[in-house]
């Protein structure tokens, strides 16, 4: 008898989590860009990916994460500040290649509401659920071989005394995302 999971499609979703050193970012580069389209760019040792392990060839916890993806296959880039976007957040706003193979296309920004764990307030259990507001950039892996790319991010800082984060500037760096298969 065959099972279930056989008949499933062979595409994946390949989740990638970025985390963003953002004080450190704050204190080395503190007079960034204001424009969106010029953003300052960053070495490598200020942002960290993170994939799957079924899905890494090198660089997990690194700003230069290869994976394994196979044509068909969707990538989601999820952004967040190493406050989990508390005090300080960021928002990947565009990614776009600039040199090396075309690996993906048709990128997206999306923004979901759906229902999630809750931690009880001064325990952990029992767990509750709310509503949630989640948001990634997607793309479709359309080719093998290697994209060099850069990705562009927001970055925002709490004021103390203040209830909304502001701006503090626009940067990017440029990792190299390699497809295999």
């Amino acid at each position: 008898m065959a099972l279930y999971s056989e008949f499933f499609t062979s595409q994946e979703i390949i989740n990638i989590q970025v985390v963003i050193d953002t004080d450190a970012i704050t204190n080395d580069y503190p007079n960034p860009s204001k424009d969106p389209a010029h953003p300052t760019g960053l070495p490598h040792n200020y942002m960290y990916m993170v994939a799957t392990r079924a899905n890494v060839i090198v660089g997990s916890g690194t700003g230069d994460l290869s994976i394994k993806a196979d044509v068909g296959d969707i990538i989601r880039w999820y952004g967040t500040s190493e406050y989990g976007n508390f005090d300080s957040s960021v928002v990947l706003y565009k990614m776009e290649r600039f040199a090396g193979d075309t690996v993906f296309n048709n990128l997206t920004f999306s923004v979901y509401k759906r229902q999630g764990v809750l931690p009880t307030d001064g325990s952990v259990f029992p767990i509750n659920f709310s509503e949630q507001t989640y948001w990634f950039n997607q793309a479709n892996v359309v080719n093998k071989g290697t994209e060099n790319y850069n990705i562009q991010f927001a970055l925002y800082t709490r004021q103390r005394g203040t209830a909304n984060p502001v701006l503090f500037g626009y940067y990017y760096w440029d990792p190299t995302i390699v497809v295999k298969s």
